[in-house]
């Protein structure tokens, strides 16, 4: 893949990822009642859904930010893992409590975030070698 391809596929990724967590965590904080009912489908607490919804916010942002935290990490890189880690949970409870068609966007998702954690992680190696 070109490395004129690759950035814009990156830049089309975070794109995507990041509407579709602003889109889904401002539901969760806003308390949409399609949210609250499909938590306590799965047994889980409200307070709970206001988290996830504050960290899908919080990630969205993250991936835009190309900065280094104590960990010699990029915080975008971070941020991509994390969502991923709730993409994961995500699946899970709709493959133990849906049928399993309702699974298939999360796992787009986390495919989108995989291929964004690596793509940052050579990006930002690539960055410092040039520099």
């Amino acid at each position: 893949m070109s490395s004129k391809a690759a950035k814009w596929g990156t830049l089309a990724a975070t794109g995507l990822a990041t509407l579709a967590y602003l889109g889904a965590g401002t539901m969760k904080l806003s308390g949409a009642e399609e949210m609250v009912q499909s938590f306590t489908k799965y047994g889980l607490p409200v307070e709970f859904m206001y988290f996830i919804g504050a960290c899908e916010v919080a990630g969205a942002i993250g991936l835009w930010l190309n900065m280094t935290v104590v960990v010699p990490w990029p915080l975008r890189r971070l941020a991509a893992l994390g969502l991923a880690v709730i993409m994961v949970g995500a699946i899970t409870m709709h493959a133990l409590n849906d049928p399993v068609p309702q699974a298939i966007p999360a796992a787009v998702l986390l495919a989108i975030l995989l291929f964004l954690f690596k793509r940052f992680g050579r990006t930002e190696a690539t960055e410092v070698a040039s520099a």
